[in-house]
């Protein structure tokens, strides 16, 4: 172990990353000491994409339309394509769409289970990485897929859901939803010309950068906002809504929209790791008149659906799952079939170990970040702690975790550290420690 060890002009920081959704801001973070931000230049900060320009310092609309049309009389469509209210004072780091680019191809970035292309009477197995056209027709049986558009934004369906693809004027793409479900991540940059729509036979969704689900089902289109704004509109006379952030909305055959407030995510989980490749998730206290969804992922995005499933009494078991690492999610569905917000948990199957991983930046030890995770039990607290020395005599951090999401710390000395993290049952006041290691271990 390295000798005169010392804190002085070393910076301990903690990254909390609560994955919520979202989301679509997907991560949180809690600052407890200095953080070092790093800046590219101004030439790689502008260079984007051909679709999309970054703005730098003392850029205007009249600059930006020189450049990328050879022209500055271009500013005017740049402006109601972004809908800019100041074309002379433009806010550093923004992206302005240059209008160039076009939702199709969509490309197939995961899929899990049955997922098919469907054309006439056959049907074709999709693969990561595979593309989709307008007018084709997306199948998922005991599945799901994700696909991605040019500009970032994501539709991922789960199990039985079916899609046609359809573009809306130049740049805008519909997803017309004829059975099952579709959950859509749109940027917040997404520019009024790029329209993106749900549209089923009794009503339309349209969005421009939220996060949000859409449900069809029975003549009935269901949808629930996490992040930004949806408009509700009816097919059956000029009924509209306006679905905000934390609500959702059902639209029923005869053309009535009923908005109403998200459940809020359970509480009072257990989650137990069976011998046999199982995982059962317990909700301790459940309510009436409620339905439980249970989506397990291997990313924490929920890109990456493995397993869907739903309860009427809170009790669910995902069978046949290897030992490893997942995400979890469990929401509460109304007696509408309007989804709540969700609970998120990481679930280590069959393993109480921590995984640690290190995250370098431009390959300097100062850069690193570690990642902690673990699976987090109901009725039990958890506490991450740094240490100098193998007996935790100095100990460097003990930091309480607060929320069921990974951990990051960053800005680290170089010295060797001791890490361990301590479970304590809330119920009986008994601790132990579930694990431990050394980072920068110059053994």
């Amino acid at each position: 172990m390295k000798s005169n060890y010392s804190l002085h002009g070393q910076l301990i920081s903690i990254l909390v990353h609560c994955f919520k959704r979202v989301e679509v801001s997907l991560t949180h973070y809690v600052v407890l000491a200095s953080i070092a931000v790093l800046v590219g230049t101004a030439a790689n900060a502008a260079e984007v994409s051909n679709d999309y320009y970054r703005v730098v310092p003392g850029d205007t609309l009249w600059d930006i339309s020189e450049r990328y049309y050879g022209t500055p009389d271009k500013w005017p469509h740049l402006q109601q394509l972004n809908a800019i209210a100041q074309p002379t004072q433009l806010l550093p780091n923004t992206l302005v769409d240059l209008g160039t680019s076009d939702p199709f191809p969509l490309t197939v970035l995961y899929r899990a289970g049955e997922a098919w292309l469907i054309e006439g009477d056959n049907q074709f197995t999709l693969q990561n990485g595979d593309t989709v056209n307008v007018g084709d027709v997306v199948q998922t049986g005991a599945g799901s897929i994700t696909l991605q558009m040019r500009d970032g934004a994501r539709a991922v369906l789960p199990s039985n859901s079916r899609v046609v693809l359809q573009r809306e004027g130049e740049r805008g793409i519909t997803f017309r939803l004829e059975e099952g479900e579709v959950e859509s991540y749109v940027p917040t940059q997404r520019s009024p010309g790029r329209a993106y729509t749900i549209e089923t036979k009794t009503g339309f969704l349209g969005v421009r950068g939220t996060h949000f689900q859409a449900r069809y089902e029975d003549n009935t289109l269901l949808t629930s906002v996490y992040d930004g704004q949806v408009t509700a509109q009816s097919r059956v006379g000029v009924e509209q809504a306006a679905v905000d952030n934390g609500d959702g909305a059902r639209i029923g055959i005869g053309g009535d929209v009923q908005v109403v407030q998200l459940l809020p995510p359970p509480e009072e989980v257990r989650i137990t790791s069976l011998l046999l490749d199982d995982v059962q998730i317990e909700v301790l206290y459940p309510s009436q008149n409620v339905t439980y969804r249970a989506q397990i992922a291997k990313d924490p995005h929920f890109l990456n659906i493995l397993r869907d499933q739903r309860s009427l009494d809170g009790q669910l078991r995902f069978t046949g799952l290897q030992p490893g690492f997942y995400h979890l999610r469990l929401s509460a569905v109304d007696r509408l079939g309007i989804e709540g917000r969700s609970a998120f948990f990481v679930v280590h199957h069959n393993d109480r170990h921590v995984a640690v991983i290190r995250e370098s930046s431009e390959g300097h030890q100062e850069g690193s970040q570690w990642l902690f995770e673990w699976s987090h039990q109901a009725q039990t607290s958890y506490r991450l702690q740094l240490a100098a020395d193998s007996e935790f005599n100095r100990v460097l951090l003990d930091h309480v975790s607060q929320h069921n999401g990974p951990l990051r710390v960053s800005r680290l000395p170089a010295n060797d550290i001791y890490w361990r993290v301590v479970s304590t049952d809330n119920l009986t006041g008994i601790s132990e420690v579930i694990d431990t290691g050394t980072l920068n271990d110059s053994s």
